[in-house]
């Protein structure tokens, strides 16, 4: 298995601590007297205690992603993580970070659990790797705190969908749209089975196809006609039509993305269909099962070079110097 990394630093008030320890300290030895050596002692231990109680503080605590979590591309938006507490006693003071993200829990009782949100801005598409987790504690007294980092498990990675594109301007409307008729797929029609919503009539339901047994108390699950309406938009998204054949995969999804946002805000009967599934609902029915089958579309976006990346910014930082320089000379010259 292997082993987290550990992290451990003082605080602003810590530092503080520290300083007037080492001046009692000098002070100590330069008067001998015995009472300063006993009160510089004391701040020591309590230095050593306030780690070993951090410590002892995030010892037996889980953090876990909310698993199903789907997020947008370029887009800040809310990681969900559940923070399980296996100790005996209350958890008191600790930190999550996630990148530049902080967010900190005040208690969480014996053997409980809480929810906590970290904002986060996923790069690209699919399911792009997360900054550096970590979990700390600065209790009691907020001079040490100890930390240490969270290994992220990969079936509880957000899948992130394509960012939403702007509409193709040769289309009036992203996709292939038509009007339901009274005539054949018209209103009244049978369209297909789907959940029963609540709030709907109890005529909607297939009460024959029910099934008792699999229902309990508290989850009752109920098969539900659907039916088109008289004059009801459709969107149709197929991802093998020959309309978008022309356009890039992370373009195309793009489009997908903003065509399917105009149908839910419109509450259009719509349909996608992808090489990884097929998914038809009517608003916003079924999103996020619509943005999943974007998110999983292979291949995903390269990721880009951390080491690239950090040595354009070098080159970058390097010619604003030299055109600051060359700017200067210039105006001594002038």
């Amino acid at each position: 298995m292997k082993r987290q990394k550990r992290e451990v630093r003082l605080s602003r008030p810590g530092k503080v601590f520290v300083g007037l320890t080492l001046a009692l300290g000098f002070a100590a030895v330069n008067t001998g007297n015995n009472v300063l050596f006993l009160l510089v002692s004391m701040m020591l231990s309590l230095m050593v205690l306030s780690g070993f109680v951090a410590l002892a503080n995030i010892w037996r605590v889980e953090v876990r992603l909310q698993p199903g979590q789907i997020l947008s591309a370029e887009e800040t938006g809310d990681l969900l993580l559940r923070i399980h507490n296996n100790k005996p006693w209350p958890l008191w003071l600790m930190e999550l970070q996630l990148g530049a993200s902080r967010q900190a829990v005040t208690r969480i009782a014996a053997r409980q659990e809480a929810v906590l949100t970290l904002r986060w801005c996923p790069p690209r598409r699919g399911q792009p790797p997360l900054p550096v987790l970590k979990m700390g504690s600065a209790f009691p007294f907020s001079f040490v705190w100890r930390g240490q980092q969270i290994p992220v498990s990969g079936a509880d990675m957000p899948w992130v969908a394509p960012a939403e594109g702007l509409a193709v301007p040769v289309l009036g409307d992203p996709g292939e749209q038509h009007e339901a008729t009274d005539k054949a797929g018209g209103q009244g029609d049978f369209l297909w089975i789907r959940d029963w919503r609540p709030g709907e009539s109890l005529h909607q339901i297939v009460w024959r196809r029910v099934d008792w047994s699999q229902n309990f108390p508290g989850a009752m699950i109920f098969p539900g006609r659907e039916q088109e309406k008289s004059g009801q938009a459709a969107l149709l998204l197929d991802w093998e039509a020959p309309q978008w054949q022309d356009y890039g995969r992370e373009q195309r999804l793009q489009i997908f993305r903003a065509a399917l946002e105009k149908a839910w805000a419109q509450d259009w009967f719509w349909q996608l269909q992808m090489p990884t599934g097929t998914q038809r609902a009517q608003g916003r029915v079924q999103s996020d099962k619509a943005l999943l089958l974007l998110a999983q579309l292979t291949p995903f976006p390269p990721a880009s070079d951390p080491a690239t990346e950090a040595a354009a910014q070098g080159i970058n930082q390097k010619f604003r110097q030299w055109g600051q320089r060359f700017a200067g000379l210039s105006r001594k010259v002038l």
